[in-house]
């Protein structure tokens, strides 16, 4: 490691911490990316295997979730939640879905608008730059719609829907409800040396086509040719440590490999290891005179929907996997004034994948009869899940537990997290939109969470922004 101070050190390996890397070390910065994982090869994913594969009939769990880290974490007084602590050269970039909404202006403008939370610092045009930026680095298919609630982006042609989504895009036309080709980073055309989707349907266990943007197919060559750019796997970030001034001098971390704590120095840390990680990291005071740090926990509100099409019943099975979900359901009833609850939702569909006969467990029968009619059922399957706004609120927060330690000696996180009234109004309402479009699209078995479940990977919080620093963790630039 460098004797010297790099420019900059940037804790975390996921999109946020990938990208601010390359962008700072192509602008001649000395930059240390420290993650706590390592890099992955294709040996740990298990793209294309079948349950049957594996013992127990069960795929085993990603190499990118070690166990000592799966335990180290308690969720006390808590709601159906669960968050991401992924421990992989990329975060969750390497596994996650890729799908890349803008948020809208009235996103950023919540207080006025419907009297919750706080307003942004920011406004959607401050911001609109970047997204067009980002978009155009990482390759963003979609369509251009001209949706107040869903503003446009730098577009490569989008996913074509499928046979099912077409018929519930159908239904949604009578419903006055709009269902969009979706927007991710998923390539359609060869693109920044890139291949484009082969359509496998396993977006989300690692895409070994490098068809899917992640850091390390994308940000980090890019980085590496600077000569600017040093890579620290296998580091876990202990804590920031400061100087008699209580200015940050340097990042303790632990090898993972040695067991042994080592300092990182630089003139400039950049914290990007999520929401869980990212707050711990502070010693206490530092950036803190708000008592706000590790405060405002939330994510999204989740529940998913289920059936099956009579439409489609009894035809030819095809491969309907694709690249997860094709289409999407953006929020669609901002501007009604009789919904009881602030805030809103929208649909991501069909991004499970057609492994499982589901229905399997819902039929009566045996024999021959009931094995005809599972299959009969099978080319029909269509699931959404529904994204909801958890409110952020003071009392849903992540602390640590310094009496217990993980397996490196790091205080393990504590989370707390409680769905608001408005929270539960709003899932009821998503969940029985969900049954109104299912019902419209002639979908029968059909099959709907029982009750709201959390995050989805997607945890935000616990350091927010504004301009008052008594209220605020950053100011308007992240710092």
């Amino acid at each position: 490691m460098s004797t010297e101070p790099f420019d900059v050190c940037v804790i975390g390996s996921g999109p946020a911490g990938g990208v601010l890397s390359k962008e700072l070390a192509e602008r001649g910065a000395k930059v240390a990316l420290v993650e706590a994982g390592r890099m992955m090869t294709p040996e740990d994913f298990h793209f294309h295997s079948w349950p049957y594969n594996f013992p127990k009939r069960h795929k085993p769990p990603e190499a990118f979730y070690p166990p000592e880290v799966k335990s180290a974490i308690r969720y006390e007084d808590c709601d159906n939640i669960a968050v991401d602590r992924i421990r992989a050269v990329g975060g969750r970039s390497i596994h996650w879905n890729a799908a890349c909404f803008r948020f809208a202006e009235r996103d950023f403008r919540e207080r006025s608008l419907e009297g919750f939370e706080e307003d942004w610092p920011i406004s959607y045009q401050e911001l609109a730059p970047y997204y067009s930026h980002v978009e155009k680095m990482i390759g963003v298919c979609g369509s251009r719609e001209n949706l107040d609630i869903l503003p446009d982006g730098e577009f490569l042609p989008p996913i074509k829907f499928r046979c099912s989504e077409e018929i519930v895009k159908r239904a949604c036309d009578k419903m006055g409800i709009p269902m969009i080709p979706t927007r991710k980073a998923v390539l359609t055309v060869p693109y920044d040396d890139r291949p484009p989707c082969h359509y496998c349907g396993h977006c989300m266990e690692g895409c070994d086509a490098g068809a899917i943007f992640t850091v390390p197919n994308s940000m980090l060559p890019k980085a590496q040719r600077t000569g600017n750019f040093t890579l620290l796997p296998n580091r876990i970030a202990r804590e920031i440590l400061v100087d008699r001034e209580g200015k940050a001098r340097a990042l303790s971390v632990i090898d993972t490999t040695t067991r042994r704590e080592e300092e990182v120095r630089a003139r400039v840390f950049a914290v990007s290891c999520a929401t869980i990680e990212s707050s711990p990291r502070f010693p206490a005071g530092l950036a803190n005179s708000s008592g706000l740090v590790g405060r405002y926990l939330t994510g999204h509100i989740t529940g998913s929907a289920s059936g099956y099409l009579d439409e489609l019943a009894g035809s030819k099975p095809v491969n309907n996997d694709g690249a997860t979900d094709h289409s999407y359901i953006p929020r669609f009833n901002a501007s009604d004034k009789k919904r009881r609850f602030a805030g809103g939702y929208q649909y991501q569909v069909q991004f499970s994948s057609f492994m499982f006969p589901h229905q399997a467990h819902l039929l009566k029968g045996f024999g021959k009869p009931f094995k005809e009619r599972v299959r009969d059922l099978q080319p029909g399957f269509f699931m959404m899940g529904g994204f909801g706004k958890a409110l952020a609120r003071r009392e849903n927060y992540v602390t640590v537990d310094p009496n217990h330690p993980d397996a490196y000696g790091i205080p393990i996180p504590v989370v707390h997290f409680r769905c608001s009234e408005n929270d539960l109004a709003l899932w009821r309402d998503m969940t029985e939109k969900a049954r109104e479009i299912l019902h419209a699209a002639r979908v029968q078995l059909m099959t709907f969470d029982s009750g709201p479940s959390g995050f989805a990977s997607h945890e935000t919080g616990t350091a927010r922004m504004g301009h008052d620093p008594r209220t605020s963790v950053l100011n308007a630039f992240n710092q």
